[in-house]
């Protein structure tokens, strides 16, 4: 009696693909993250972090922003040189291993992602392929969480980021000659092996007519901006300057 051959992963998957499965690979907005690189207030970094997979909703990747994550497990990359190759070689690895996906320690080659709340996570330099296997393969488990990846979880000042954008918006639409740029102090670093946390203080620097540097939080901000956009006043012998 011959033996019974279990199908692969993608078989499964193919047969009974679960509910997300075709759901679009989220990108990873990097000239907006980019913009934002002087409002960071916390950076996290660690080797030796965990991740839910099914929070893992996007990629930094351009090739696979935007595809299902199922249309990725079947074809792989169609822009690779290799075509289909490398997915079937992770497919092959994780048939071969699937451990690999179960262990605590660091992943070899290491799995990289990026966060700016903690909660929504994206594929950064290495690991596309390997996480959408993961998320099929813990699915099928009933597991959620990947270990010994490398994590960076950036804190932003959002608030302040818009705030400036609109002040400048009002600088340039006003033709104002007025400086405005961040000041970003460095406060401490927490670290041990494996891991550090950074800690900035975010300020908006203006310069006055008069030509004094103010630092100014969130709320200086907004005082700014109204003081900037109010309507002049008027006075019996005409407009105040």
């Amino acid at each position: 009696m011959s033996a019974v051959i279990q199908p692969g992963l993608r078989e499964q998957v193919l047969a009974d693909p679960p509910n997300w499965a075709l759901e679009p690979i989220q990108a990873w907005d990097d000239l907006r993250i980019r913009a934002m690189g002087p409002f960071v207030t916390q950076d996290y970094w660690t080797d030796q972090g965990s991740v839910n997979v099914f929070r893992v909703v996007g990629t930094e990747h351009v090739d696979y922003q935007g595809r299902a994550w199922l249309d990725f497990l079947e074809t792989g990359n169609p822009m690779d040189p290799d075509r289909n190759n490398r997915m079937d070689r992770n497919l092959a690895l994780h048939a071969s291993h699937p451990d690999y996906y179960l262990q605590t320690q660091r992943k070899v080659p290491g799995m990289y992602y990026r966060s700016l709340d903690g909660l929504s996570w994206y594929v950064g330099a290495d690991g596309n392929h390997r996480t959408c296997i993961a998320r099929f393969y813990f699915c099928a488990l009933g597991l959620t969480t990947l270990h010994g990846v490398t994590l960076n979880h950036t804190v932003v000042d959002e608030e302040l980021f818009d705030l400036f954008q609109r002040l400048m918006d009002v600088r340039l639409e006003r033709r104002m000659d007025n400086h405005l740029q961040v000041y970003r102090q460095a406060l401490r670093r927490e670290d041990t092996a494996g891991w550090k946390l950074d800690h900035y203080k975010v300020r908006l620097d203006y310069m006055t007519p008069e030509g004094c540097h103010v630092l100014l939080d969130a709320a200086g901000g907004y005082e700014l901006l109204r003081d900037l956009t109010a309507p002049p006043r008027r006075r019996w012998w005409g407009i105040a300057r």
